[in-house]
């Protein structure tokens, strides 16, 4: 009876301990996403063009999606092509990629402290850069450079794959609230040029 005592104290300790150690493992770390707001959009009507690159295919769409929502200018026409009415054309490279560390640290770092990932988890940064032009017809009306970066961390029992999803949808707003803030800035001199 006392080795069986002995047993069920051993399973309830390593139980406890589990449930210790795995609490809290699945937290998200991810910053809030920029807001813009559009005084009014530029009367213009223009035409998106994306570069080809892989970073351009995967937030090209997403970030010309949240200019129309931002109502940023009156119309925008995407995919261009080059027989479209429009007022000006605004091309939008986008290089960059995303690189992870800190999972086996992490997960090291917490069984040393007896704490897993409360206190150090995965974590992955953001870093693109940003190239935009307007344009009408050959002439260059203005353009701009960026480089967006963001960094998110997760618990060890975090779902990366959902952390992932997040972080694209993050990045792709602040590539959009980085082209409409710019637009606004130089709405003045933009509407000189094309008139």
């Amino acid at each position: 009876m006392n080795i069986r005592n002995r047993e069920r104290k051993v399973q309830i300790f390593a139980a406890l301990m589990a449930a210790i150690a795995l609490s809290g493992c699945a937290w998200q770390r991810i910053p809030a996403s920029p807001s813009f707001a559009s005084p009014s959009p530029l009367p213009l009507t223009v035409g998106i063009q994306l570069s080809s690159s892989p970073a351009s295919d995967l937030y090209g769409p997403k970030v010309v999606k949240l200019l129309k929502e931002m109502r940023v200018v009156d119309k925008t026409v995407y995919p261009y092509r080059e027989d479209d009415e429009v007022d000006a054309l605004l091309g939008i490279a986008i290089e960059g990629g995303w690189e992870g560390s800190g999972a086996a640290a992490g997960f090291v770092i917490g069984l040393t402290l007896g704490l897993l990932s409360p206190v150090v988890g995965p974590s992955m940064v953001g870093r693109h850069d940003l190239n935009a032009t307007l344009t009408n017809k050959d002439d260059q009306i203005a353009s701009h450079s960026a480089k967006i970066v963001t960094k998110v961390t997760w618990g060890i029992a975090g779902d990366s794959n959902e952390v992932a999803v997040k972080a694209d949808d993050l990045q792709s707003r602040k590539i959009a609230v980085e082209i409409a803030e710019w637009l606004q800035t130089n709405r003045r001199h933009i509407l000189e040029r094309l008139k």
